[in-house]
């Protein structure tokens, strides 16, 4: 690398830290920050807003700084994810790995044939002939259906007043024939008239169908190009690793799991900082990304707070970028814990068990046993063991196993039907505003950011939480949730959104800062026993 370009985009240390560099790269998707990190982004946060003339108290964005070994000492490498205002290049911070801003680019070329196609479809859709026709077969059909209901009365009366004549002691066989010719005729009438409608509404329809027909061709054509022109980027996308290999992110998403790469694969800022040491010849040493600005309705992003990599976009990058440079194990299985399981109940139906922080509740993709195999474990005899419900791996507290399916059933839809009351206790970082309420924020998976959930009031499901602050401890609050629904890390949210309470669960490493355990603890559990008929109520001591 030159001087030039090492000034450019190498910043120096105004102060280095004085612990000592870390031996091993962090693992990107959890991990706690160092000094040198903190030290690096405290530098960069001081000069964001003279970089950025970007309104970050109305959208926020996620930031990345790489610490590097040079030929000329340590310094850090500065990034961010996507675009701010359109734009991809600011002073001191490194390029994109590609640029889809460039105005003679393939993607920009394609981008506006795109919108081309987009005009296109919104003009049909909107067009004042397609409107002209919604309205005229409405107007179509209250106009025959109207026409067909009076003739159908008028025919009616008819009928009754032939009827009367019919039946009269004088009536002779010439009057009965001339009133049989008269309904005839009231009948041709009646389907002449239907069929009229019939013909004058396909007519109309059909010239729809058509209107349709060509909206529906202009989105699979709009279909076809984008999917060809995202395929076009993923593969102008070329990447570069520490064992000098370069590859596209397509190659590298077909390797790494057979999956196309979700849209804006590329754009994160630690694969940006990556790409660009490893061209430079630049030896990683840590990382950080911190968000700064306004979180996102729908997430949880904390201003200048230090986030791990997605999985969903980066993970697949992250495991080809990295080769060729030591880096630490995942800290999850470090807190794997080998606490026994303690049963706290168990009769001919079902068996519940405290389970320890850093357990699994049941078995999963990762080699790590669970609460469900330990139980299995001491006792090979069950010949039907299964969770009636889940803890997270961080979540200490009771948990509930059926013996034999139709209990799982019973129980789980006692679950669904939400008859099941359950209580837990936590810290939370902070002390909320509101000391009781209700919290009912829905919840949906972030599907580029598995395992994270967000707040979503278009998709998501009802989710609802009750709460009780019971004291506060220094900066922190002791609190009872009380959730009334059970969505996948509901709690954990609900505590942590900004629309909750604002204030993550200590040592929460999704939602706010690791830590030595989560502090969450599920310590009462009570239904009625389908089989017994009775109240069960369960409670486990908060081990905190």
């Amino acid at each position: 690398m030159n001087n030039n370009l090492l000034k450019s985009y190498v910043h120096r240390f105004q102060k280095e830290p004085l612990t000592p560099l870390p031996d091993s790269f962090d693992f990107p998707h959890q991990y706690v920050p160092n000094e040198w990190v903190i030290s690096a982004a405290a530098q960069l946060q001081e000069s964001i807003p003279n970089t950025f003339h970007h309104p970050f108290n109305k959208v926020g964005k996620m930031f990345g700084i790489l610490v590097v070994k040079t030929n000329q000492g340590i310094g850090f490498l500065a990034a961010f994810s996507g675009k701010i205002n359109d734009e991809t290049i600011f002073p001191g911070y490194v390029p994109p790995i590609f640029d889809t801003q460039d105005a003679n680019g393939f993607y920009k070329l394609g981008e506006s044939e795109l919108n081309k196609l987009n005009h296109r479809i919104f003009m049909l859709e909107n067009a004042s002939e397609w409107m002209t026709m919604q309205e005229d077969l409405v107007s179509l059909e209250v106009h025959y259906k109207n026409r067909i209901a009076d003739l159908k009365s008028t025919i009616e009366i008819n009928k009754s007043a032939r009827q009367s004549i019919r039946y009269a002691k004088n009536t002779d066989e010439a009057t009965i024939e001339s009133l049989n010719q008269e309904s005839k005729k009231e009948q041709f009438k009646l389907r002449n008239l239907n069929k009229e409608f019939k013909l004058v509404k396909k007519e109309l329809t059909d010239k729809m169908n058509a209107w349709q027909a060509e909206i529906k061709r202009q989105k699979e054509h709009r279909s076809v190009y984008s999917n060809a022109l995202q395929k076009e980027l993923f593969q102008a996308y070329q990447m570069t690793n520490f064992c000098s290999e370069t590859k596209s992110i397509f190659e590298i998403f077909k390797s790494f799991s057979g999956d196309l790469p979700p849209s804006g694969t590329g754009e994160c800022a630690l694969p940006k900082l990556l790409h660009f040491a490893a061209i430079h010849q630049l030896i990683p040493i840590c990382f950080g990304e911190f968000w700064w600005g306004t979180s996102p309705v729908g997430e949880v992003r904390k201003h200048k707070t230090f986030y791990p990599a997605c999985r969903a976009k980066c993970e697949p990058l992250l495991s080809f970028l990295l080769k060729g440079i030591s880096c630490q194990t995942n800290p999850v299985l470090a807190l794997v814990r080998d606490e026994p399981l303690v049963i706290i109940y168990e009769d001919s139906w079902v068996i519940a068990v405290e389970k320890p922080t850093g357990v699994l509740s049941v078995p999963g993709r990762v080699n790590i046993d669970s609460a469900e195999d330990r139980l299995k474990h001491l006792n090979p005899s069950y010949a039907f063991l299964k969770a009636v419900h889940r803890l997270d791996m961080g979540t200490s507290g009771i948990m509930l196993f059926a013996k034999d399916p139709t209990t799982h059933s019973l129980i789980q839809n006692l679950f669904a039907k939400h008859k099941v009351t359950k209580i837990y206790e936590a810290i939370l970082t902070g002390i909320p505003t509101i000391t009781e309420g209700s919290i009912q924020l829905p919840l949906r998976l972030d599907v580029n950011h598995r395992p994270h959930q967000m707040v979503c009031f278009e998709h998501g499901k009802k989710a609802e939480t009750y709460f009780k602050v019971l004291h506060n401890e220094s900066n922190n609050a002791r609190i009872e949730f009380h959730p009334l629904t059970g969505r996948t890390h509901q709690i954990r949210i609900h505590a942590a959104h900004q629309l909750g309470l604002n204030c993550p669960i200590l040592g929460d490493e999704l939602y706010g800062i690791p830590g030595a355990r989560l502090h969450l603890h599920a310590k009462y559990l009570a239904f009625e026993h389908p089989h017994l008929h009775r109240k069960l109520r369960l409670s486990a001591e908060v081990p905190f």
